[in-house]
């Protein structure tokens, strides 16, 4: 919806409070810059979900809290123009047994007046044939294979993007992409994903940062199934030390 209207959203302040992470998300218009909309996202310590999660994951939920915020401020109206009927308060701001004021389901009343009993007149002899079960229809779905001999690999991570995007069918959807070396490969390259764990994960990523990465690959090409940070030198890396090992005189 940012987008359609000339907008981008960002998150920016991303600090540690006494009882959590906070961030400031942010709407800004493309054409001129001007900060429309601010929010603020906040993730506690107390959050039964979130309590033991890393500190990388609850930084970057942070700052998706506070874009959605942002946006939600923003263009709430736009739900409201598509459905009268929908609402745009969020999931997690609604009570567990909802609003006291909504409209509470009819309770089921069992009728007080029997049914009718059939009898030997309304029974009609009916001589059974016999259904052969039909074989069930299996419709072939595409499923994305792991890339072969690909399991975890070492690259490093040069930067990110991410950006909202819209669906042929009209649903909104938010793809994140990573630009990266992998170790072996000639050329760096962008790798996307609509995973929202893994776009978190490379939200949180430092420019430089060395990664594991999981690639799949179906129709439409190579996609980026899993990344996490890793505490390992790459074999660049390794090389370099070697060599310096060499130079030092014995």
């Amino acid at each position: 919806m940012a987008n359609a209207f000339g907008c981008v959203a960002s998150a920016k302040d991303v600090e540690r409070t006494e009882t959590g992470y906070r961030a400031i998300g942010q709407v800004r218009r493309m054409d001129t810059g001007a900060v429309i909309c601010e929010a603020e996202g906040f993730v506690g310590d107390d959050e039964r979900t979130w309590s033991k999660r890393d500190e990388y994951a609850k930084r970057a939920m942070a700052q998706t809290r506070a874009i959605s915020r942002a946006c939600r401020s923003a263009f709430a109206f736009v739900v409201t123009m598509m459905d009268a009927g929908l609402e745009t308060t969020p999931a997690e701001e609604v009570p567990q047994d909802g609003f006291a004021d909504a409209p509470r389901p009819v309770a089921y009343k069992r009728p007080t007046t029997p049914a009718p009993r059939a009898t030997d007149e309304d029974v009609i002899d009916v001589v059974a044939e016999r259904v052969e079960p039909k074989a069930p229809i299996r419709k072939k779905q595409r499923v994305a294979a792991m890339e072969e001999g690909a399991d975890w690999q070492t690259a490093r991570f040069i930067k990110g993007n991410r950006q909202d995007k819209t669906s042929k069918a009209g649903k909104s959807y938010t793809q994140w992409g990573a630009f990266v070396e992998i170790e072996g490969s000639e050329k760096a390259e962008w790798l996307n994903t609509i995973n929202r764990e893994v776009g978190e994960t490379i939200d949180a990523l430092e420019k430089g940062e060395n990664v594991l990465l999981q690639v799949t690959v179906d129709d439409y090409g190579r996609k980026l199934a899993a990344i996490r940070t890793a505490d390992v030198p790459t074999k660049h890396e390794e090389k370099a030390t070697e060599l310096a090992d060499d130079d030092i005189p014995f």
